[in-house]
């Protein structure tokens, strides 16, 4: 099946994992991606398989060209994330695409695809979560707006400069 030109091209790999500055590290030493960029992520009301929950976790970012790196070490709080650890799993959680989510949403539920979890940021950037398959648990459709375009942004920028130094940058 074609992909929908409005869908675009998946900007993002994501990792879920239980210790995200060893995951960081290990990115830089093996794979010479950096910088990182660790954060934390504390939404209050998402929606998660139906039931609304508080999201928590710890978040990085990199990049590798044009492909955009994350990984996740979420907190106890039930999610996506601690589902898929809870059910030893290891690896790919998911890839992301930009696209305006009710859109998506249609389409991947068109393909039998079920919505996992839903939110907003306290920036005001929407995200979906919907089930994918056993190779790529989950798809993530984000509605982008100026802020998180321009972190992405100076995520790369940093990638394409970046000399070595500082390789895990906390925020």
């Amino acid at each position: 099946m074609k992909v929908p030109s409005w869908l675009g091209v998946i900007r993002q790999t994501a990792f879920v994992v239980d210790d995200i500055e060893r995951e960081a590290n290990h990115w830089v030493k093996f794979n010479g991606i950096g910088p990182w960029f660790l954060y934390n992520v504390d939404i209050a009301d998402t929606t998660y398989r139906g039931e609304t929950v508080r999201m928590k976790a710890r978040m990085g970012l990199a990049q590798s060209g044009t492909q955009q790196i994350e990984l996740i070490e979420p907190s106890s709080e039930p999610s996506i994330y601690t589902e898929f650890l809870d059910s030893n799993r290891r690896g790919i959680h998911h890839v992301c695409y930009w696209a305006e989510i009710a859109a998506a949403r249609e389409h991947f539920q068109s393909l039998g695809c079920e919505q996992a979890q839903y939110g907003t940021t306290r920036n005001g950037n929407e995200f979906l979560y919907m089930t994918g398959t056993e190779n790529i648990p989950f798809i993530e459709i984000v509605d982008p707006n100026q802020s998180m375009a321009t972190f992405f942004d100076h995520v790369a920028t940093s990638a394409h400069n970046w000399d070595g130094s500082d390789p895990v940058r906390l925020l």
